[in-house]
């Protein structure tokens, strides 16, 4: 992937500066929560939650991510991409880390990242920014690339950068229609 290729369309706001009328009602509570998704997505799936890999490894930043992630230019990122599932596809997640902090990321397989991340006292979530993405955007394609029947309306996603243990992972969430539904 190149910087410009991973380069989004979408704007992102704070979430407080979203009109929640515009978003679907059974999806604002997942895109503000600020606690663990993992949670919450386990509660509504029940036993159906699962996590599906999809993709991992190293690859070029874009700039706003090495500006998100304080990176160097020279550091690559190591991203881990998953379906977090109920008995369809809920959420898109696309994780990110530079450094010291890959180690988060590289060993889960299936495991959820808030699973782990969250069980640390020092977790902290940073600000949550939430974009709405049209079918032209990056992260839209990204997330329905997997699925049988890509949506035709917009997604929903948020973005946010957990801090545990010093190193920092910036998470980007798409909430795909499977959520509404559950």
């Amino acid at each position: 992937m190149t910087t410009t290729a991973l380069q989004s369309a979408q704007t992102w706001k704070p979430v407080a500066e979203r009109p929640v009328a515009r978003c679907p009602a059974a999806l604002w509570s997942f895109i503000a929560e600020t606690g663990s998704l993992t949670e919450r997505l386990r509660a509504k799936a029940g036993a159906a939650f699962r996590v599906q890999l999809i993709n991992q490894g190293h690859f070029a930043l874009s700039e706003e991510d090495m500006l998100l992630l304080d990176a160097k230019p020279e550091e690559a990122g190591f991203v881990r991409q998953v379906y977090l599932w109920g008995r369809a596809p809920l959420v898109y997640a696309r994780s990110l880390a530079v450094g010291g902090a890959e180690h988060w990321l590289k060993d889960l397989g299936e495991q959820p990242l808030g699973e782990r991340v969250f069980a640390e006292a020092d977790a902290k979530r940073g600000p949550i920014h939430v974009a709405e993405l049209d079918v032209h955007d990056h992260l839209y394609k990204e997330a329905v690339a997997g699925l049988d029947r890509p949506p035709a309306a917009p997604l929903w996603a948020r973005r946010s950068l957990i801090t545990v243990g010093g190193a920092g992972i910036l998470i980007y969430e798409c909430f795909l229609p499977g959520l509404s539904h559950a």
